[in-house]
């Protein structure tokens, strides 16, 4: 049926992939709030890096973060993927680390995206063409920015913005604490925001170590190498205002240029070429031009003023002697991506060729240190690693988180991420707008209520979208209140009667976890204005799809006819099979 009705029991379009997304948002539902609740998501290792006979190891995530759960959530229907492409935005880069995912809201965008699909459904069954529907949802986005708007509140306004940028840190991590301690991360947040803007992997390096407790967890005004040691038991393990030489053996987007990014001898076989001797006398001549070479590099090196030197590749026992001859601390391979950081937090222009060093190539750190940490598996020995700390005005923070590791560290680094995307989206400090509303569930009250005043003045059916809409965001406090444990209903009426009986510069809400109805914004229950924007926008984009899509095709192209089971929905492959029975012109009859 063109209308999208069930006929013969199966689901046709657009209902077919409402039921297929609103499945995908009632995974989510309980992701929602900062009474939120963990989700298992089971699985299976792949079978490709297996050694044979070695058995299958179970794969199993657990998390209350809407990101992880839709990333590693096992979707087979084709609204799946398409959900996850349009939600969550990309990495950035292309390097794999560890929490450097940082979409907020993607709970608040799935469930908010199942409200509207619910609501539109309703209308469908009234009735109401998906075309219509678009076009009031869309026309109602437009009241719910320009609500979105007016309730926005700049930091600076508040009596104490720092105060209050934690409190849009402390929300971002709501639902999603780690060992209590959102209280900490807050204020390091606030501090890393205020130095890098918003995050990415070179700016904001998040560390894990075994050792000590969650509360030893503190932002470092630099970079901590936690896989690296300093390379000579003789050499210093602290050095006070330190000038840093980065050796990284690279330029951006350009080869190796034949450089090691390392302390090391030229290997002659590595380059294909091959050195022929006459006697013992030529071999001796030929090692004075090494150690010539090294007390050249060596002696450019300590000309220049350098402490230390970080490089890409070794340090080898030659170089190592010299280097503790002279009072210089080396650390030896380190990776691209930790030596950008380093760079970026001392300031040094990273080097390629170690004869060719100058002052102002060198960056600073006002302390690096080494410490023992982790005890390795299976040994005695303990881990360590270097902290470059107290750097003037770094372009790349760390935050050192102590006492995680495995998933739940992990996770910890995501809340970091998100704890720290929020302030500096919060701050202005993306393309987004700056400012922040309240939470729980306050604004959504104030976008609904808006919403059935701009209905009064819509034309025709349009009315009916933004009544829909104004229940799908009104169902979104009614997750939040379930996922607390209180009854949707009567929190609802309980939250619009105060909502009705409010008074100018507060903003009821529900306040979690005391299970209280109260100004939001003295219980420091803030959300960045750009964030809740883009999850309406993120929300509306996908519902309109999910309803503007009344067909399937198979786009994987054989010499053969569509078998039935094999297209997307067997009801198409069987009318396609039928088609081709009925005719005699097609290319299967040629």
């Amino acid at each position: 049926m063109e209308d999208g009705t069930e006929t013969g029991g199966e689901l046709q379009f657009p209902h077919a992939n409402i039921v297929a997304a609103r499945a995908v948002t009632g995974v989510l539902e309980s992701s929602v709030g900062p009474l939120s609740h963990e989700t298992l998501i089971t699985g299976r290792s792949s079978t490709e890096d297996r050694e044979p006979g070695e058995p299958e190891t179970r794969v199993d995530t657990v998390s209350s973060d809407g990101a992880t759960v839709l990333e590693e959530l096992p979707i087979e229907h084709p609204m799946g993927p398409i959900i996850r492409r349009l939600v969550v935005p990309e990495r950035p880069g292309t390097t794999d680390v560890v929490g450097e995912l940082v979409p907020d809201g993607v709970g608040t965008t799935v469930v908010l995206l199942g409200a509207l699909l619910k609501e539109g459904e309703r209308l469908i069954e009234r009735g109401v063409h998906p075309t219509t529907i678009e076009e009031g949802y869309s026309a109602a986005l437009e009241t719910v920015e320009r609500t979105l708007q007016s309730l926005s509140k700049p930091l600076e306004e508040f009596d104490d913005p720092t105060a209050a940028a934690e409190m849009v840190a402390r929300s971002a991590m709501t639902g999603n604490d780690i060992g209590g301690a959102r209280e900490i991360w807050a204020a390091g947040a606030v501090e890393a925001a205020a130095q890098v803007g918003m995050p990415d992997e070179e700016t904001l390096a998040v560390r894990q170590i075994r050792s000590g407790s969650i509360d030893d967890s503190r932002l470092v005004s630099g970079t901590v190498l936690d896989r690296n040691e300093i390379c000579d038991e003789r050499m210093p393990r602290r050095i006070e205002d330190a000038n840093v030489l980065v050796l990284s053996g690279f330029k951006r987007g350009k080869a190796n240029d034949g450089k090691t990014g390392g302390l090391q001898d030229p290997d002659f076989q590595q380059d294909g070429e091959r050195i022929i001797v006459d006697s013992p006398d030529d071999i001796e001549a030929f090692d004075d031009v090494f150690v010539r070479r090294r007390e050249q590099v060596v002696a450019g090196l300590v000309d220049a003023g350098v402490d230390v030197v970080v490089t890409r590749t070794g340090i080898n026992d030659a170089y190592q002697e010299l280097l503790v001859e002279h009072g210089i601390v080396g650390i030896r391979g380190v990776n691209r991506l930790k030596l950008t950081q380093l760079a970026r937090a001392t300031g040094a222009t990273p080097v390629v060729d170690s004869t060719d060093v100058t002052p102002a190539d060198l960056g600073s750190a006002g302390l690096v240190e080494q410490h023992v940490i982790d005890k390795r598996q299976g040994r005695r020995k303990r881990r360590r690693m270097v902290v470059f700390d107290d750097c003037p005005d770094p372009e790349s923070v760390t935050f050192l988180l102590h006492g995680v590791h495995g998933q739940l560290g992990e996770q910890a680094a995501t809340e970091v991420r998100k704890a720290v995307a929020a302030v500096a989206t919060a701050t202005g400090e993306t393309a987004a707008p700056a400012g922040v509303l309240p939470g729980g569930g306050a604004t959504e009250l104030e976008v609904a209520r808006e919403l059935r005043a701009a209905a009064l003045e819509a034309d025709g059916r349009a009315q009916l979208a933004f009544e829909a809409f104004a229940d799908a965001t009104e169902r979104f406090v009614s997750t939040l209140a379930r996922n607390a444990g209180m009854d949707p209903l009567t929190t609802l009426t309980n939250l619009r009667e105060a909502t009705t009986n409010t008074t100018n510069g507060t903003a009821p809400g529900l306040v979690l976890p005391t299970k209280e109805i109260d100004d939001v914004l003295d219980a420091g229950v803030l959300d960045p204005t750009g964030v809740r924007r883009r999850c309406y926008r993120h929300a509306v984009d996908v519902a309109l799809l999910v309803l503007r899509v009344d067909d399937a095709i198979d786009a994987t192209f054989t010499d053969e006819p569509t078998e039935p089971g094999d297209a997307i929905y067997d009801e198409h492959a069987e009318r396609h099979q039928e088609y081709l029975e009925e005719r005699d012109d097609t290319i299967w009859h040629q």
